[in-house]
């Protein structure tokens, strides 16, 4: 079986010859997108990726200028109290137990004499969205969680005084379906692998060696592979997330639907509907909302109990309000996480029916590149607990992001360009599946991609070889998110500062509209910061001009309001032709107030809103 990744453009990119590069001195590597093995040739250690057609190069993650922003965070807790409730699952009655904890209560609150506590229950509602219950007392002792239960808020206060909360804690279940075929799970269970994805956004090849060195180390291990041609496809999660689950980019599915709606997104085909619909188990868990359906997608659906739980715990003013980085008394990572760890616990020995689940992390990367520091030791004691139940005897899985870093510091730097655009990748394979797949594993370790299915023409499988010479053309990249291009720094000349103000004169043009112009500002250019110029090769890795005599250069440059921008230009030699599309300008410095005053998806990347009259 060949796993779909549902990709239209973010998976691998480039496959690279063998042929010698003399006039640089790089020897290109046959593999493309997993790591190089050690050699001595310069490839190695100056190149992810060297071909006739694309060249991206292999970015220190520690350079001095990244290392002197970088500075892991403090830890960050949601509470310095032990749980008083504890969840644990009898494997003899598959049913869940909720223990609470006695001596540790009266250690943690040695003056209270009278208390209660009360659970409020999270089961199926009408069209299958969670619903909970009225409170009902709870009487401090074990209890059993009836296969009904999604999940189960628990709060303890003192009586007498009932908004004096002493602890809060909620739960979620992955409970037993009925109606399975555990005949025809035990004829795929032989054949067909279960497919875990983790997934944390914003982070690239670079900040995750740097912010989770941890959990770098671990997939390290034998039997992983790192994919270093793996490119993000476009501005967004949303964009990118939709090609990974559809392996189609939003403009194809404008003429199906729109996109704002939610039953919309209810009515396409997924990554998950292919796994369902080859007997699967399915699983989609997520911390923080990007795609809001209507209907359950899978079989075990955590966001809408995560929401339920934020209803109970922050009604009257209870909850923590402070972020979506805490939900009560727990980081919002953990529920996803453990989510996943009961269905392994659940699932992985107990039955023969494979599981597919996609398991997605945004609360603590995606706004402080550093802020992945905290959680690093977490994530890997989840992934030996996955370890320990036997999900790497039985399951391919792949630790992914779909993008780096948008803005912020880390696009401040010269590898800016490549931060956003190659997220990180790594794939594992269990011990029986590369030895009864050999062909699969090869492919892996020197190139993945072929055409998956035929109505999503660029989506790739990662198990079968490409050819070579392979373009971001050809895996329907857009040129702004290419990072085939190699760019050398050019001096700041008087060339280059008209470049950067016949970008900013494209600004001012695009809002020069009356619904525009009375909410932004004016902007006047102030100053270019680097200056950047794409390279071209021979197929002997001498530089030539551009064929078609057009240059390419990336700007980065301040403006008055203050802002940073980059920006792609096309012009000609002399220059007579400048090309200065809208979606290749992008602001780099973070931006407070971008959905204040405009509602525009293109016109909230450039706009500085004016202050409210």
């Amino acid at each position: 079986m060949y796993i779909y990744i549902g990709r239209e453009a973010t998976v691998d990119v480039i496959q690279k010859g063998r042929k010698s590069h003399k006039n640089l001195h790089i020897n290109a590597s046959a593999k493309a997108t997993a790591a190089p093995q050690p050699q001595t040739t310069a490839s190695c250690s100056v190149f992810n990726v060297f071909d006739h057609v694309c060249k991206i190069p292999r970015v220190d993650p520690f350079s001095p200028d990244v290392m002197a922003m970088f500075k892991p965070p403090k830890p960050k807790a949601c509470t310095d109290q032990p749980g008083l409730f504890t969840v644990r699952y009898n494997k003899q009655q598959k049913l869940y137990l909720l223990r609470f904890n006695k001596s540790l209560f009266v250690e943690l609150f040695p003056s209270v004499t009278h208390y209660a506590c009360v659970f409020y229950e999270i089961v199926s509602g009408p069209s299958d969205k969670p619903i909970w219950n009225k409170g009902s007392p709870f009487t401090c002792s074990n209890r059993i969680v009836a296969r009904s239960i999604q999940g189960i808020v628990v709060e303890c206060f003192e009586l007498g005084n009932r908004s004096r909360i002493l602890q809060r804690d909620a739960f979620s279940f992955v409970q037993h379906l009925v109606g399975r075929n555990e005949t025809n799970d035990e004829k795929r269970s032989r054949a067909y692998p279960s497919v875990i994805m983790l997934g944390i956004d914003s982070m690239s090849q670079m900040n995750f060696q740097r912010t989770m060195p941890r959990t770098a180390k671990f997939v390290k291990q034998t039997g992983w592979n790192e994919m270093l041609g793996y490119t993000s496809a476009g501005d967004n999660m949303l964009y990118n997330q939709i090609i990974l689950l559809t392996g189609r980019a939003l403009p194809q599915l404008q003429h199906f639907c729109d996109m704002v709606k939610p039953s919309c997104l209810d009515a396409l085909n997924y990554l998950w509907n292919h796994f369902h619909n080859s007997g699967y188990l399915t699983a989609y868990a997520e911390d923080s909302l990007s795609l809001a359906f209507t209907r359950k997608p899978v079989d075990y659906y955590l966001y809408p109990i995560l929401k339920v739980f934020k209803e109970i715990m922050e009604r009257e003013g209870r909850g923590q309000g402070e972020s979506d980085y805490c939900l009560g008394r727990r980081e919002s990572f953990h529920y996803v996480f453990e989510s996943c760890l009961q269905l392994v616990q659940r699932f992985m020995n107990e039955t023969p029916k494979p599981l597919f689940g996609l398991y997605w992390t945004k609360t603590f990367s995606h706004e402080d590149f550093s802020a992945a520091a905290r959680v690093d030791r977490n994530f890997v004691r989840y992934l030996e607990l996955y370890r320990e139940h036997g999900l790497f005897d039985k399951a391919v899985v792949i630790l992914f992001s779909l993008h780096g870093q948008r803005k912020g510091p880390l696009m401040r730097l010269a590898s800016g360009f490549l931060e956003e655009r190659l997220p990180m990748l790594h794939i594992y394979l269990p011990p029986w599946y590369r030895k009864q797949y050999p062909d699969v594993r090869n492919a892996l370790e020197v190139h993945p991609g072929i055409v998956f299915q035929k109505e999503a023409i660029k989506a790739q499988s990662l198990f079968v070889n490409l050819g070579v010479n392979r373009t971001c053309e050809d895996a329907g990249i857009s040129h702004y998110y290419c990072s085939c291009d190699l760019h050398m720094t050019v001096a700041n000349n008087q060339h280059m500062i008209d470049l950067a103000k016949t970008v900013v004169y494209r600004i001012t043009q695009y809002l020069n509209r009356p619904d525009f112009e009375s909410k932004c500002y004016r902007l006047k250019f102030d100053r270019l910061l680097r200056a950047e110029r794409k390279q071209f090769f021979d197929i002997d890795g001498n530089e030539v001009e551009p064929q078609n005599g057009i240059f390419s250069f990336h700007l980065k440059f301040t403006t008055q309001p203050k802002a940073i921008f980059y920006a792609t230009v096309h012009c000609s030699k002399g220059p007579s032709i400048i090309r200065v599309p809208g979606d290749w300008i992008r602001r780099l410095d973070v931006i407070p107030n971008k959905t204040n005053c405009v509602d525009e998806p293109n016109a909230k990347e450039i706009c500085l809103c004016k202050p409210k009259a």
